[in-house]
């Protein structure tokens, strides 16, 4: 495995994540009120978290080229 390849599985986790994010927005008034009210938020600060950490491997990336 290479850097290149976590950068691409990381692209791959966020869009999958942000997916089900659209998913369970689009289908609120059918997710338990305090389901919704938790996983959201949760999966909201996970997908940024990613985003900063792929951030992060694009800048490693880019130093060894």
């Amino acid at each position: 495995m290479n850097i290149q390849t976590v950068r691409d599985n990381l692209r791959n986790t966020i869009a999958g994540k942000e997916q089900k994010l659209t998913e369970w927005k689009s289908v609120k008034a059918t997710l338990h009120p305090v389901m919704f009210q938790t996983l959201v938020p949760m999966l909201e600060i996970n997908i940024d978290e990613l985003k900063r950490i792929l951030g992060d491997v694009e800048q490693c990336i880019k130093e060894t080229v």
